[in-house]
């Protein structure tokens, strides 16, 4: 497995107007990178975060879509995926987005001559529950179809390594604000709870208060991607990171957080609420995440700044 500085001229991010798509490429561009081409299933201009952007509609299930796009394309970030829901009510689409989606854009990908692609996976790959220590090398079996068709993923891209260099991001809880509110993102633990804080003005925890997760905000998955794309890139191989904060969190503990930080925006706390008893097992979380830190990098894990984002947006669009 080498590693190299790449000399990268044009990038391509796939799902690039989604809920990491958008923030990824708006950081990009503050970050100083021009050339961008964004995929999307529907027809749309350039987003004012990215105007100089080269759109491009296409179906990843649908291979034909993909002929020419990815030529003169140096590095790929693939983002594009159903979220957990859809996976949830229709496996066969999923398996036909998330993983024959990924196998076109892999083959159209070596045959363009693209260097490298970085791929956004999930903690969930592990299975369920997530509790324990939990490192790259532990056993992987998912059982929803969200993390079996992202390990599916994985495995299409690790089968191509001697092609196409690979770098896989397994993801804790990533939240945070994303670019426009119609990104179909609300249903996560903490932007739901945001949504509740402002619409609601109180908060409800719908699981088990103690359980624990690793949560990690989008401007650590952005940084993240940044790194492993441009800084410490895979060139030949396939290479899997872990990403989340350096400790996990109870769902009470990120409650309490949206709480304060709405009454330090807007003035006043909302009350929680624990919906369903605590549970009496063990749920503690060591999402061990050393290979990344090893490489150099650091999170940042600027939660009051994100969760201020999410509550701001929502307060402009529903408040």
């Amino acid at each position: 497995m080498g590693r190299q500085k790449l000399t990268v001229r044009s990038i391509l991010l796939t799902g690039g107007f989604g809920n990491i798509g958008g923030r990824f490429s708006a950081f990009l561009i503050e970050n100083g990178f021009a050339n961008l081409t964004l995929t999307t299933r529907q027809s749309r201009l350039a987003p004012e975060w990215a105007p100089n952007a080269r759109i491009v509609r296409c179906d990843l299930t649908q291979s034909s879509t993909l002929a020419g796009i990815l030529d003169g394309i140096d590095i790929v970030f693939h983002f594009a995926a159903l979220n957990d829901r859809l996976c949830a009510s229709d496996p066969e689409l999923a398996h036909r987005v998330n993983v024959d989606g990924t196998e076109n854009l892999v083959a159209a990908a070596i045959s363009a001559g693209v260097k490298h692609i970085v791929y956004m996976s999930t903690i969930h790959v592990y299975g369920s529950p997530l509790i324990g220590e939990i490192d790259e090398f532990s056993t992987t079996h998912p059982t929803h179809p969200y993390g079996i068709t992202h390990l599916a993923a994985e495995e299409v891209l690790s089968s191509r390594s001697r092609l196409i260099g690979s770098t896989i991001i397994r993801s804790g809880n990533g939240f945070g604000y994303p670019m426009t509110f119609d990104v179909d993102i609300w249903h996560i633990i903490v932007n739901d709870l945001c949504v509740q804080a402002v619409r609601d003005q109180k908060l409800i925890i719908k699981s088990p208060a103690n359980l624990q997760r690793n949560f990690v905000t989008l401007r650590d998955i952005c940084r993240t991607l940044h790194f492993v794309g441009f800084v410490n890139p895979t060139s030949n191989g396939s290479t899997t990171f872990n990403l989340g904060s350096r400790s996990s969190r109870t769902l009470r503990e990120m409650a309490n957080l949206v709480a304060d930080r709405c009454n330090r925006l807007f003035g006043y706390r909302p009350e929680i609420i624990e919906s369903v008893p605590e549970t009496l097992e063990d749920t503690s979380l060591q999402f061990d995440c050393s290979r990344l830190w090893q490489t150099g990098f650091s999170t940042e894990e600027l939660f009051d700044d994100e969760i201020d984002g999410i509550l701001k947006l929502v307060a402009a669009n529903l408040g």
